[in-house]
């Protein structure tokens, strides 16, 4: 009696899904260990509000509250100083109020999508910035807050894929730019943004998990799948 073959060739879904997975467990380890404790995800379970009376009644926090909230689009919400110290006006674009010069910045290539997420973001991290010269720094609720929308909104970004492996890919550089977001504000105590280079534990791990994806995609994607894969980055 002849045994029935059981065991089948994985499908394309199957195999990119295997190569997402190796590349998320790669940037995962490497980021860990070149970090100390991981923190694994996004903070974005919800939109933070501000703790405390103290926040409430800055310019800037009320500022921020808008740009996570209802008001992201609302030029009114720029505290009256503030283009003046950063060097430039907040504009709105692609329904966002955004740093018109910002933008992602990381050693990898993201979505061309993302760019106007970052520059929300951006402004955001602008603001935290302005606070502190002015009254104080904000609480982590304000980095976390922003970081979360962050998260969010480059996900949303990537309903504009026209295939299923195009959104998949998307959805996964997604997830690596959230946590390496989230990685570095947690780092910095959710305070304060600090300008600084990647450790090269993190870039090593990004840049092992993304060769991964571009392998797969480069074998097996159809043509054009991931056009505007091009060269954005990650939020600093």
């Amino acid at each position: 009696m002849t045994a029935t073959r059981t065991d089948r060739s994985p499908t394309p879904r199957r195999r990119a899904r295997a190569a997402l997975s190796a590349a998320a467990v790669v940037v995962t380890a490497t980021v860990g260990a070149g970090f100390g404790t991981a923190l694994l995800a996004p903070a974005a379970a919800a939109l933070i509000t501000p703790t405390s009376t103290t926040d409430s009644d800055t310019a800037a926090a009320q500022a921020i509250t808008a740009l996570i909230g209802a008001r992201a689009a609302d030029p009114e919400i720029v505290p009256a100083g503030f283009a003046a110290e950063a060097g430039y006006r907040p504009v709105v674009r692609g329904g966002l109020l955004v740093n018109p010069d910002g933008g992602c910045s990381s050693p990898i290539a993201l979505p061309s999508s993302f760019d106007i997420p970052c520059k929300a973001h951006d402004l955001g991290y602008d603001l935290l910035r302005y606070a502190r010269r002015h009254g104080g720094a904000l609480g982590p609720w304000a980095r976390q807050g922003l970081d979360s929308r962050l998260d969010q909104r480059m996900h949303a970004a990537c309903t504009v894929q026209q295939t299923d492996d195009a959104r998949t890919g998307c959805y996964a550089m997604a997830n690596l730019a959230g946590t390496a977001v989230d990685m570095n504000s947690w780092r910095q105590g959710y305070g304060n943004p600090v300008h600084e280079r990647l450790g090269w534990y993190g870039v090593a791990g990004v840049g092992a998990g993304l060769a991964t994806l571009a392998w797969y995609s480069r074998r097996r994607r159809p043509e054009g799948a991931y056009r505007d894969l091009a060269t954005s980055a990650v939020p600093a």
